[in-house]
């Protein structure tokens, strides 16, 4: 049995802990809709309702055949917005926060959500990425766009001016299969840390007769000292006379050090008479 222990700075997230598994990076929050527009008002601002927030410690990215985690600088402020009306650029959006003003961060290929490649800001709405630092006051925190403003509910705030908590993530699995089992990977979380917090890790495999491709991505909140055991159907590596017959997984968290890799090989003709 293969097992590495990596370490994992996460964030803060809005919904209450358990939540685990392949989800989107925000939480459900009471939609506040900015002032109503009439239709025939030339020139007046659209209609942005923010439906989603969450406070995360990255985003899962795609890249050309894979995905990977983008860290925060300190803490990512995640918001979902849909938009009414005369488009609305990104760029016409800022947030207050701690005494500062933050413009949302851009991500060449989009994010990588419910399984959707490049989810973008677009003129009908879209996620608002805004890199934050680590802690500080959240009483004067607004997202601002011409013609309304949106206040992030209580809890948002609570958790923007909280310390992030750590988390210890493990990647489990078998090293060996027999043909026809399929091999089930785990990925086992516990908040180390002393406040809710929220982790968010992308998975990769390569092989059988794929050079690269994502498995999956995850996210879910968790209290202090509690822990999730995400389980992942695996891959076979009995393929054919496809060589070499092995999978890899590999297994992206925030920061660099968090990375683990579990190799899968099938069991060979003489290891499986001797067994």
């Amino acid at each position: 049995m293969y097992r590495r222990r990596v370490l994992a700075l996460c964030g803060l997230a809005i919904t209450g802990a358990g939540c685990q598994g392949e989800t989107e990076d925000t939480g459900t929050v009471t939609p506040v809709p900015s002032p109503g527009v009439s239709e025939t008002d030339t020139g007046s601002p659209p209609t942005v309702t923010v439906t989603d927030a969450a406070v995360t410690p990255g985003v899962v990215v795609p890249g050309t055949d894979s995905i990977n985690v983008r860290s925060a600088d300190g803490q990512f402020l995640v918001l979902t917005a849909t938009v009414e009306g005369s488009g609305t650029d990104p760029a016409a959006f800022s947030l207050r926060f701690d005494g500062s003003t933050y413009s949302p961060e851009t991500f060449r290929n989009g994010l990588y959500r419910d399984g959707e490649w490049g989810q973008q800001f677009t003129e009908a709405g879209g996620p608002l990425v805004f890199d934050l630092p680590e802690t500080g006051s959240a009483s004067d925190t607004r997202l601002s766009w011409p013609g309304g403003e949106w206040t992030p509910p209580e809890a948002v705030q609570n958790r923007l001016k909280a310390p992030l908590p750590s988390f210890d993530v493990t990647l489990d699995g078998p090293e060996h299969v027999t043909e026809p089992a399929m091999p089930t990977l785990e990925i086992t979380v516990t908040n180390t840390g002393d406040t809710a917090g929220r982790y968010v890790l992308a998975l990769n495999r390569t092989g059988p007769r794929v050079a690269y491709a994502p498995a999956g991505r995850f996210d879910g909140e968790l209290k202090p000292g509690e822990t999730e055991v995400i389980t992942h159907e695996g891959k076979t590596p009995y393929v054919d006379n496809t060589e070499p017959r092995e999978v890899t997984y590999y297994l992206r968290a925030p920061e660099d050090h968090n990375d683990a890799t579990h190799r899968i090989k099938p069991v060979d003709e003489e290891t499986a008479t001797e067994s």
